[in-house]
């Protein structure tokens, strides 16, 4: 028998599926655990079935045809019912198990995750926990990932979006400069006078976005957020490590989250700017498929977060 006429398998579906949603083979196998080739390998074969190209490739693109994302479509009920009947067999025990995949920038991780995914992973050892940091969050890694974490709820309306801002203490964005720039520059007295300073600039690596410095437009505590995107550039950083550096060495005025400057602003090393008009942050939301629901480890996961909101208020 010929190997198009063969029926489509389940493993070929998914490995169709991960390549499709990673946008390369050498992601995919990443994701698989395989080999490129053994990936690339299962492509030419799901290709040879159906006699059509899945992919556009050349040396710059790795785009996926209208027939690709035709099948992606359909087959996705399929793949995900397989995959539940699967996951029920193994959990006869009672027990979750099997891998669960997170999406998160880097900034969420350290100040509203770390702790939580720690207990989580201690309260839960069978469950496999697969921690990714991106802060880009486009449909296609939307739906690569079993839950996803970002600032905003500008996702896919096919995805359930909850606040977990208040899975933490509150935390604000805060504006902060090293004693020596202080002393040589002086320190802002109004939002209005940090035009004649120079900021330290934050781009998300991902993404390629340029963060502003938002502030409250005055010290009330539900004033409207102002927007500093005219304010001068120091340096542009694309990670929350350097902008500390560069504050701490006197390039000029970072912005960050204030749980991330704690330790330096307690040794005196940073100088927090403007305070009174630093904003809380209220917008970090964890995002899931509403299908992902049906799947034990996952659920342990939603009730665990949602336990850890209840008990913060």
């Amino acid at each position: 028998m010929r190997e198009f006429e063969r029926g489509i398998t389940y493993t070929q579906l998914i490995t169709f599926k991960t390549i499709y949603e990673a946008g390369n083979i050498s992601k995919a196998a990443r994701q698989l655990g395989i080999s490129s080739a053994s990936v690339s390998h299962a492509l030419k074969l799901l290709e040879k079935q159906i006699q059509q190209p899945l992919f556009i490739r050349t040396t710059r693109q790795f785009e996926p045809t209208g027939l690709a994302l035709e099948l992606y479509q359909s087959s996705q009920s399929a793949i995900e019912e397989l995959s539940l009947a699967v996951e029920r067999v193994c959990q006869q025990n009672d027990l979750p198990r099997g891998k669960l995949q997170l999406n998160m920038a880097k900034n969420i991780y350290d100040v509203f995750l770390k702790e939580t995914l720690l207990e989580f992973q201690q309260a839960y050892p069978t469950i496999d926990l697969e921690v990714s940091l991106s802060d880009s969050m486009d449909d296609r890694i939307a739906q690569s990932f079993d839950i996803g974490f970002r600032f905003g709820e500008t996702v896919s309306e096919t995805l359930i979006a909850k606040s977990i801002s208040h899975i933490r203490a509150p935390v604000k964005l805060a504006a902060f400069a090293s004693a020596n720039y202080i002393e040589k520059y002086g320190i802002p007295q109004s939002i209005s006078q940090l035009s004649e300073h120079k900021v330290i600039k934050f781009r998300a690596p991902t993404s390629g976005e340029l963060f502003p410095l938002h502030l409250k437009a005055t010290t009330c505590e539900n004033s409207e957020l102002v927007s500093l995107t005219h304010l001068d550039t120091a340096v542009v950083v694309n990670n929350s490590d350097l902008v500390i550096d560069m504050a701490l060495n006197g390039v000029g005025v970072g912005y960050l989250m204030d749980a991330m400057i704690q330790s330096h602003l307690k040794a005196g090393h940073l100088i927090p700017v403007l305070k009174e008009y630093w904003p809380n942050v209220q917008n970090i939301y964890m995002y899931y498929a509403p299908e992902h629901k049906q799947t034990l480890r996952i659920r342990c996961f939603l009730d665990f977060v949602n336990q850890k909101l209840a008990a913060n208020g």
